[in-house]
């Protein structure tokens, strides 16, 4: 499997998410995003228009917690689907807002 580090997701205004990549052709077998230590607000990993305010949550796949300072890393991976088709998953359809401005999410996608 061959990884290939997006890095640092920053969001630069919360409640305005970021994507994931802007290469539409990056197709991969498996998305892990995690949070980064040091910073104190929650992050949020989802869909395009995804609205971690409302009441819903609209488009939000999962809420990760705030990071503490050493030791594991609240994150999230993003399977391939099953049924071995390869590279699946679109990079481009996975988008990253925070609770406080230039915090995100680390992303490293693979290749099978």
């Amino acid at each position: 499997m061959q990884a290939i580090p997006l890095g640092l997701i920053a969001v630069p205004t919360p409640g305005t998410p970021v994507q994931v990549s802007t290469d539409t052709t990056l197709r991969v077998s498996l998305i892990v995003a995690r949070t980064v230590p040091g910073f104190t607000g929650r992050t949020y990993l989802g869909l395009a228009g995804m609205n971690k305010s409302s009441a819903a949550m609209t488009g939000v796949i999962r809420v990760l917690s705030e990071p503490p300072a050493f030791g594991p890393q609240d994150g999230e991976v993003i399977p391939p689907s099953t049924g071995g088709h390869g590279n699946v998953i679109s990079a481009a359809d996975y988008w990253v807002d925070a609770d406080v401005a230039g915090e995100g999410v680390i992303v490293t996608c693979f290749l099978a």
